[in-house]
């Protein structure tokens, strides 16, 4: 679904950073509502994150749930392709 579409781009960002998205708030309430009621993406994303990688969590963290991708349509994106050695 596509809520399991967002929890995947949670859980990149916490395997990037070692926390969860919004680690600003002090709980998890506070950062549901501040989710609700804002348009902003994580503010913990590293600056200097692959390209790819920046373009999956854009479509991961549409608030749009008419724009944002089924897990179909994610499995295709470039970050997950595998890399050749």
């Amino acid at each position: 679904s596509k809520a399991d579409v967002w929890s995947v781009g949670c859980t990149v960002v916490e395997m990037l950073t070692g926390k969860p998205p919004w680690p600003e708030f002090n709980s998890m309430w506070a950062a549901i509502y501040h989710i609700a009621n804002s348009k902003e993406k994580p503010t913990n994303i590293p600056a200097d994150v692959d390209p790819e990688c920046a373009s999956f969590l854009d479509l991961t963290f549409e608030r749009d749930t008419d724009l944002r991708p089924h897990c179909k349509e994610l499995l295709l994106h470039a970050f997950l392709k595998p890399v050749d050695s």
